[in-house]
């Protein structure tokens, strides 16, 4: 049974919504728009949130590349980003990854299951109350899957979307480009223009065990 601070978790965009009061509008050029340079230090952009204690967010060097390493070990915090980005303008979100381990777990549609070594995620807001968000949740599956989304388990308002699964590709770089226009009107059936937040979170919480995820530089571009 989840404890009273467990159902805050609610969903993995439930943090995201209590933050999202100010929000920083990017200007555009033909260029792409960065949400995380990690070289740049850009990770103090992020603010965290925790569920159950805190995944191990650092910095670290490897060659010539700054990169985010993310432990978890029976626990689950996100870090975030409040910006607003123009959609019409740069719909393609992009970032590398590499997962060191996948979780044990067989079903990850309950709540129990919803633990993912490494996930990206975008929040659309519908309003100013704190339920009144919809995100995309873009994860490392533990298995292999023929689905190619499903609804969270706390919540119908997120949708998780498997990009990669598995243990075959674990311990090797995968650069991920995915539209989120048109993600977002294949799960929700909705167009929209512009996103309010984009996350980062590696956890371990519900099914306990650990996990660990390397990421890359993130950002939208055309």
């Amino acid at each position: 049974m989840l404890t009273a601070t467990r159902a805050l978790r609610l969903s993995t965009l439930g943090l995201l919504a209590l933050s999202f009061i100010s929000l920083s509008t990017l200007s555009y050029a033909d260029q792409n728009v960065s949400v995380a340079d990690f070289a740049k230090d850009q990770l103090s952009l992020f603010k965290e949130k925790s569920f159950a204690g805190y995944t191990d967010y650092q910095l670290v060097q490897q060659g010539q590349q700054t990169l985010l390493r993310a432990e978890a070990s029976g626990s689950a915090s996100s870090l975030y980003r409040s910006m607003e980005v123009d959609l019409t303008k740069t719909p393609l979100l992009n970032w590398s990854w590499r997962v060191e381990n996948v979780h044990r777990i067989k079903n990850q549609q309950i709540k129990q299951g919803d633990d993912y070594p490494a996930r990206i995620y975008v929040v659309v807001r519908d309003g100013w109350l704190p339920w009144q968000v919809r995100a995309l949740n873009y994860v490392w599956s533990n298995h292999t899957t023929e689905l190619s989304h499903w609804n969270n388990p706390f919540t119908d308002q997120a949708i998780m979307i498997p990009l990669k699964s598995g243990s075959t590709l674990l311990g090797q770089w995968h650069h991920e480009q995915v539209n989120i226009s048109e993600d977002f009107y294949r799960v929700f059936g909705e167009r929209i223009e512009k996103i309010d937040g984009v996350a980062i979170m590696t956890d371990a919480d519900n099914a306990g065990g650990k996990a660990t995820a390397y990421y890359g530089n993130i950002y939208f571009s055309r």
